[in-house]
């Protein structure tokens, strides 16, 4: 029997060797080593969020509003002041293209201008009707590549907090989920600042931070995910 015919009679089989052929391949490492070799083997699976996973709750299958925050140091907003609004923006669209039911961007931006600060979590949830209050919190972030001001590279570094809202509880506001958020971007290698405006880069990179957090929060296939 040839092994063309072995293949075909035998699926199994021939899933164990393209596993095998996948461990000799070269340039693959870390996190997209194990998913190009989970979709040669299994196909291309989707993968439960972060936030369902800790909660056991699937925001897009849920009713329950969710409000969006987002706070930077004084350091970074004097460099970018239109940073938290951006991301604020951009994470909403994302979620509610997803079918979860997020507070629009412009209210809650409209509320900080009112009020100069965001508040406690139970006052904003309440006067939005939300039942999570999500709170990303960024420590860093910048374009350039350290030690060269002639190369594009960002990274940005946060923290994701989500909070659950229930005035009838005994304990009104309590932390559901929190993850740490780390982002370079490109993560190989740094871009040519000749090649783009610096402007168009900061775009960009507000894009990949906005989806990284939001991949947080719903199911999406396991090629998809942003590390």
């Amino acid at each position: 029997m040839n092994t063309a015919e072995q293949f075909r009679q035998s699926p199994y089989q021939a899933r164990i060797l393209l596993l095998c052929a996948a461990l000799l391949l070269p340039g693959l490492c870390g996190c997209r080593f194990f998913v190009a070799v989970g979709k040669m083997v299994m196909g291309d699976p989707e993968s439960t969020s972060s936030f369902e996973q800790f909660t056991g709750t699937n925001l897009s299958e849920s009713e329950d509003r969710l409000l969006i925050i987002c706070t930077a140091p004084h350091n970074i907003l004097t460099e970018f002041p239109s940073v938290q609004v951006d991301l604020l923006d951009r994470i909403s669209r994302h979620l509610e293209n997803r079918e979860i039911n997020v507070v629009p961007s412009d209210d809650v931006a409209a509320w900080h201008d009112d009020h100069g600060e965001w508040g406690d979590y139970s006052e904003l949830a309440k006067h939005f009707d939300a039942r999570y209050v999500m709170h990303l919190t960024l420590r860093s972030f910048s374009y350039l590549e350290p030690q060269s001001s002639n190369l594009l590279r960002g990274r940005s570094e946060g923290t994701v907090k989500v909070y659950q809202v229930d005035d009838d509880s005994l304990v009104p506001v309590q932390k559901a989920f929190e993850r740490n958020l780390h982002v370079k971007f490109p993560e190989i290698h740094p871009v040519p600042r000749e090649t783009r405006s610096d402007e168009m880069f900061i775009e960009n990179l507000l894009n990949r931070i906005a989806l990284q957090t939001s991949q947080m929060f719903y199911n999406h296939r396991l090629s998809d995910t942003i590390y």
